[in-house]
């Protein structure tokens, strides 16, 4: 493409880059210690500064990919990847706002759920149509998903199924999970070491979110005792560091982005 043998050249996507990687990273050092955080903040403002730092990251993201889809490789899969992010920034808010603000306290009959799956189906695009099929074995992807589906039905059981709605929407996604994580292997993505990691802490972090939702939610199972500077906090309670989980994932997915879009226009030029 005309675009990636041109691009290298622009001073403005240098000064882009100089700024918008070192910000990335440290958003990834910020995450780690803001998961931290969950024993001294109170849960509800916790959540509050959470959703917002999500919802930023997510933002900025989407503005990293429409830049290098604008200015330096005008691939499908940096739309795909912004869309993404967008979807994610919306529901999040949604989430925060539904549950939160409005009291409710189950989430995965609401529109919500749709954003979160949006954001996994995009990616899974975004990797197939972007990366290089490098081929896999049926039976290896049917053994990968199969492991994925075993973690929800274990817990499901283990803990009894009282809203089978709700589980039955855990079990997809796990499953749009795995679909995800074959479609990243069969595609080569762990060669990106940076692009790997974002997308398996993102995949563990949703796996404890829907396990969050459906089985603590209810079993409310106290993790760690009060003590003179710190409140009671259960299992639910803890696994509120999902938040940091996805927002340091999308920092290192972007991050991996520039990593492999860049490495691909100059292999190209």
């Amino acid at each position: 493409m005309e675009k990636e043998q041109g691009a290298g050249d622009c001073p403005g996507e240098c000064r882009f880059f100089r700024w918008a990687v070192p910000l990335l990273w440290l958003t990834v050092i910020f995450s780690a210690l803001f998961a931290v955080f969950v024993f001294v903040i109170p849960l509800d403002e916790y959540r509050l500064l959470g959703h917002i730092f999500e919802a930023v990251v997510s933002l900025f993201c989407m503005a990293c990919c429409l830049y290098l889809y604008r200015s330096v490789s005008d691939r499908l899969m940096l739309l795909l990847a912004a869309f993404a992010f967008f979807s994610y920034a919306l529901a999040t808010t949604f989430w925060y706002l539904y549950t939160v603000v409005l009291g409710r306290m189950f989430v995965f009959t609401t529109v919500a759920e749709v954003g979160f799956l949006c954001f996994f189906l995009c990616c899974i695009a975004a990797v197939a149509i972007g990366c290089r099929d490098r081929g896999m074995r049926s039976s290896t992807t049917v053994l990968l998903l199969l492991i994925f589906l075993a973690v929800p039905l274990v817990a499901g059981f283990a803990g009894g199924i009282l809203q089978p709605v709700h589980f039955l929407l855990v079990i997809v996604r796990f499953l749009v999970i795995g679909l995800l994580f074959t479609t990243a292997v069969r595609h080569g993505v762990h060669h990106n070491t940076l692009l790997w990691a974002g997308i398996c802490l993102r995949c563990l972090a949703s796996m404890l979110y829907g396990i969050r939702e459906t089985l603590f939610v209810v079993y409310p199972v106290p993790l760690f005792p009060s003590t003179g500077f710190t409140a009671p906090i259960t299992v639910y309670d803890f696994l509120s560091i999902v938040g940091p989980m996805i927002i340091c994932s999308y920092a290192l997915i972007q991050i991996g982005l520039f990593s492999y879009i860049t490495g691909s226009r100059n292999t190209a030029a």
